[in-house]
């Protein structure tokens, strides 16, 4: 008995104690998914509007995005930031940027915007004015790969126009188109300023003229030019034109133009050459004129040149005979080797060809000034 009793209460104590490590164990696993569940949790991403919903351990923002694949650059939007740790219920907002190549008023821009529409991106663009023109629907969304498009401002310009000032508010992209707007019509020869393929900037004032006129066409004479070439056979001073120069002939045309009813001096509208000029050739002396000649020098030469033409090397008498100072017959001034005419020699040369004469042939030459040699 005694036997039997103590056996059955050892195996009563055994069954206790599995069954209290049981009960340990039993706790253990059910606080342990309490602490898995506890951790776990439920996260919204948004990328470029699109949402999903995840569950997971991480702590941050950039290890969800990392789990996730989503990948992002400098100019992206993360909000939160990727720093931040992530809770329970939370909502990650990712939007890609997009560069924008856009033309503001004519002066091209690189801008980068997360904004997804047109729209959108111009609200962040701090443009003057209300109401700017665009090329692209303000409604279209701007994709990855980005959108290129234009934007005028509107601006004031000041038209002067046929004595008057009209001001006008306008997108246009240029002074032409402005001037359409405004109902200001440049007809026949009119003009603007500026040209009206300018751009009309803000505060430009624009100027129209006014333009009537006609067109006269003229034969002008063309100058011809001369050049000169060296003769060492001919004395310095003496000038022979071996080519005779000839004017040429050009039509041209001139416009005879009134702006603003104020009449213009004529303008030249074009020159055709009808009849090319033929450049005169002059060939000049460079020999030294002599200025001794024996038996002569010692005479009184201005007083004979002064009786005999008043002392003028150019001087014509004897009713177009006679030439120079010293008054030379064209054939008396050959024989003594002069070319040309007499009045055409230098002073020096004239007198000293006045001493050969008078070597050869005395102060008769001078039949009336000739004693003035010996005065």
């Amino acid at each position: 008995m005694s036997s039997r009793r103590s056996a059955s209460r050892h195996s009563e104590g055994s069954k206790a104690k599995v069954r209290a490590v049981q009960g340990t164990v039993l706790l253990g696993l059910v606080g342990g998914v309490g602490a898995y569940v506890g951790f776990d949790k439920t996260v919204h991403i948004t990328v470029d509007g699109q949402e999903r919903t995840i569950h997971t351990f991480d702590g941050k923002v950039a290890d969800v995005l990392k789990a996730q694949g989503i990948t992002t650059g400098e100019h992206d939007s993360v909000a939160p930031a990727p720093g931040e740790n992530l809770v329970d219920g939370e909502t990650i907002a990712v939007n890609y940027g997009r560069q924008l190549d856009v033309t503001v008023d004519g002066a091209d821009k690189k801008i980068w915007t997360t904004a997804g529409t047109v729209a959108d991106a111009m609200g962040g663009m701090d443009l003057r004015g209300q109401n700017p023109y665009v090329s692209v629907n303000r409604d279209q969304p701007i994709g990855r790969q980005g959108l290129a498009f234009e934007v005028r401002t509107r601006r004031h310009v000041n038209i002067l126009v046929d004595g008057k000032s009209v001001p006008v508010d306008t997108t246009a992209p240029t002074v032409a188109q402005a001037l359409a707007e405004a109902g200001v019509t440049l007809a026949g020869q009119d003009t603007a300023n500026p040209d009206p393929g300018t751009f009309p900037a803000e505060g430009l004032t624009i100027t129209v003229e006014r333009i009537v006129g006609t067109q006269d066409t003229k034969q002008e004479a063309i100058p011809f030019s001369t050049t000169e070439q060296s003769d060492p056979t001919a004395y310095v001073g003496s000038r022979k034109t071996v080519t005779q120069g000839v004017p040429g002939v050009q039509q041209v045309v001139y416009a005879n133009l009134s702006i603003n009813g104020v009449k213009q001096p004529p303008k030249v509208v074009s020159k055709t050459v009808t009849k090319q000029p033929v450049n005169a050739v002059v060939k000049v002396g460079t020999k030294p004129v002599p200025n001794s000649v024996a038996g002569a020098d010692a005479l009184n030469w201005a007083g004979l040149a002064k009786c005999e033409s008043g002392g003028n090397p150019k001087s014509v008498g004897g009713g177009g005979l006679y030439f120079g100072l010293y008054q030379f017959s064209p054939s008396t001034w050959a024989a003594m080797g002069g070319s040309g005419l007499p009045s055409n020699a230098t002073p020096e040369e004239q007198t000293y060809r006045a001493k050969l004469l008078y070597v050869r042939s005395g102060a008769g030459q001078w039949p009336v000034c000739g004693r003035n040699l010996f005065t």
